[in-house]
């Protein structure tokens, strides 16, 4: 999994504050901003989304400890995690591997102005297609569409972690035009930052972050066209509920369900059983 080392934050193909900026220049709001902010008081101003009042998902190669989040009451606070989990990848065969998904205790209870975001769950398959929201190191965000649900793995071995995958396209990359000035594709210093999801007026975490696949030969930095991944942290639900239960809390979730012509069945339940048998899919050049 190799991640650029020469930029700070993501490539947006038609970057434009007005609409990519999460902050105005004076720390408010963007009211322009691509994302409701009013639905984004659990996604720290760090790589860190909140899931409950006490606990917030990050990648686990970045080990984010600290956390901002900004109140809907417009007011900042931060935390301190007191402790960390890998959250665990099933490999059929074999004993089970820690994923890229960290999940993390806060030392007490945030704010209530602060709103845990709800997880993505249900028939992560209808993902595919959808089109969603990353944001960057430097709190913007883009759009991108979900190509595949892969299981992945750095390069140095380990970390198998289930994902969704999405390519940076433009006119000029030789891919398929993609969102056009919103199109987003994630560079160094990304990782652990969210991939959200709209369903029905609603914002859900699909994950963070992970890393990107970069052809050999391409530069993602200069506008390349490459691949993408974020983790899918609904297919650890179960995982995750049976962590948070044993501290007393339980799970914001939002169902996504899939409503497929007759066609494409036989291609989603193909697809939703690779998810959870936890296949390996490619191995990725691992690099911050």
């Amino acid at each position: 999994m190799w991640l650029h080392p020469h930029s700070s934050a993501a490539i947006i193909n038609g970057l434009d504050p007005e609409f990519h900026d999460r902050f105005l220049s004076d720390g408010t709001p963007n009211p322009s901003f691509l994302v409701d902010e009013s639905q984004l008081s659990g996604v720290a101003l760090q790589p860190a989304v909140l899931i409950t009042p006490r606990h917030y998902v990050t990648a686990a190669h970045v080990g984010t400890a600290e956390v901002t989040f900004r109140g809907t009451d417009g007011m900042e606070r931060t935390y301190q995690s007191i402790s960390s989990q890998k959250l665990l990848t099933a490999i059929p065969g074999q004993p089970a591997v820690g994923s890229d998904v960290q999940l993390h205790t806060l030392s007490s209870d945030v704010d209530p102005s602060i709103v845990p975001v709800p997880i993505v769950v249900g028939e992560l398959a209808a993902l595919l297609g959808q089109t969603f929201f990353a944001f960057d190191a430097q709190r913007r965000a883009g759009r991108n569409v979900i190509d595949g649900l892969e299981i992945v793995q750095f390069d140095s071995g380990g970390s198998d972690t289930i994902t969704i995958r999405f390519s940076y396209d433009t006119d000029t990359n030789g891919g398929t035009g993609g969102l056009g000035r919103d199109e987003i594709g994630m560079l160094g210093g990304d990782s652990g930052n969210a991939a959200l999801i709209e369903i029905d007026g609603q914002i859900g975490l699909i994950g963070t972050h992970m890393g990107i696949d970069v052809p050999e030969g391409a530069d993602a930095g200069a506008g390349d066209r490459y691949d993408n991944f974020s983790t899918l942290v609904g297919a650890y639900e179960d995982q995750l509920s049976s962590l948070v239960a044993a501290q007393g809390y339980s799970l914001r979730t939002l169902s996504i369900t899939a409503v497929p012509e007759p066609t494409a069945v036989g291609f989603l339940l193909a697809v939703g059983a690779t998810v959870g048998l936890g296949r390996r899919g490619r191995r990725l050049r691992n690099k911050r």
